[in-house]
């Protein structure tokens, strides 16, 4: 197999049992030939790690397949990046138990980063799946399927800060660019955030309009919990991140950029009363010289300490 046409993808479950067949049943029927699969439980304790076992000796048929079963759940960006340094191809999927790849998903995003090989990544749009049943697709789209806003690649990077832009589910990484950088920053209890905005500060993004994924919600994702009353795990990292970005910001829209987020993640901050990652933000929100009602809001809502999570937890 040439490696330069290989895709790895990766695929790490973790109490995935209702869906994971479906998972590695979705990466055998892609018509992309040049693939390779790595699974990892980790550390699962439902019947995740049985079903991927029958699945590997059953069902795997041709395709190449390594396993790599956990006895204790590690930190999802350590563990992917350890799984990162067994890729020699050129490109690698981060895939979790709980998605699904559609048949031509990547042989179309391939087929998009063979035109820049400077790129990072390319991305595509996904159904997401809500938790009552109702599916729709990540970017809005007219009754003809067409996109109804024009995705802005040249201002990307300024544009996540903003707001969560890419469906990450659906990116194919340039496996040597995302080794070059470091893979994902391991001390972040999430990645896709930061991986972004890294990527997209130094590199050219790409999209290709298809839906490659059937993206999941549903009460044990990770997103679940972002904002979870008083000891969410996700907001430190994301006030990490929003520091990463004052650092690498070069242009006043990129702070007034960073402005925007800051009074997103820190409505919510307060909101779930997590007081702690609050401060760090109104403190990143002052060093930007961050102006407006809401924030000076923000501000004394912070010094009063107001819990108002349980009022948070019912209209959310």
């Amino acid at each position: 197999m040439n490696t330069s046409d290989l895709v790895t993808i990766i695929c790490i479950a973790y109490n995935h049992q209702d869906w994971i067949e479906e998972t590695l049943e979705s990466v055998r029927m892609l018509d992309y030939y040049a693939k390779e699969l790595i699974i990892v439980d980790n550390g699962s304790d439902d019947d995740t790690k049985e079903i991927i076992k029958t699945w590997v000796n059953k069902s795997s048929g041709t395709l190449s397949v390594q396993t790599v079963y956990k006895d204790e759940s590690q930190p999802y960006c350590q563990l992917f990046n350890d799984m990162l340094a067994k890729v020699n191809g050129q490109f690698v999927v981060d895939l979790s138990g709980d998605d699904v790849l559609y048949p031509d998903h990547l042989s179309k995003s391939v087929e998009i980063l063979r035109t820049d090989p400077t790129a990072a990544f390319v991305f595509s749009d996904a159904y997401i799946l809500e938790p009552e049943g109702v599916v729709k697709t990540f970017y809005k789209r007219s009754v003809s399927a067409e996109l109804t806003e024009e995705i802005e690649l040249s201002v990307m990077y300024e544009t996540l800060i903003r707001t969560n832009k890419i469906c990450s589910p659906t990116i194919v990484f340039n496996a040597p660019i995302l080794i070059k950088e470091g893979g994902y920053d391991s001390s972040l209890y999430y990645e896709d955030f930061d991986v972004q905005l890294r990527l997209a500060r130094k590199y050219p993004l790409l999209f290709s309009d298809h839906i490659g994924v059937l993206k999941r919600k549903h009460s044990n994702s990770l997103s679940a919990g972002q904002y979870q009353r008083y000891q969410s795990k996700m907001l430190p990292s994301t006030v990490v991140v929003c520091r990463k970005i004052q650092k690498m910001n070069t242009q006043e829209s990129e702070n007034k950029a960073l402005g925007i987020r800051i009074l997103y993640e820190l409505k919510h901050a307060l909101w779930s009363a997590n007081f702690q990652a609050a401060e760090d933000l109104i403190s990143i929100g002052e060093e930007i010289r961050l102006k407006g009602l809401s924030f000076m809001l923000y501000k004394f809502w912070i010094k009063r300490r107001w819990d108002l999570s349980w009022l948070y937890i019912k209209i959310t």
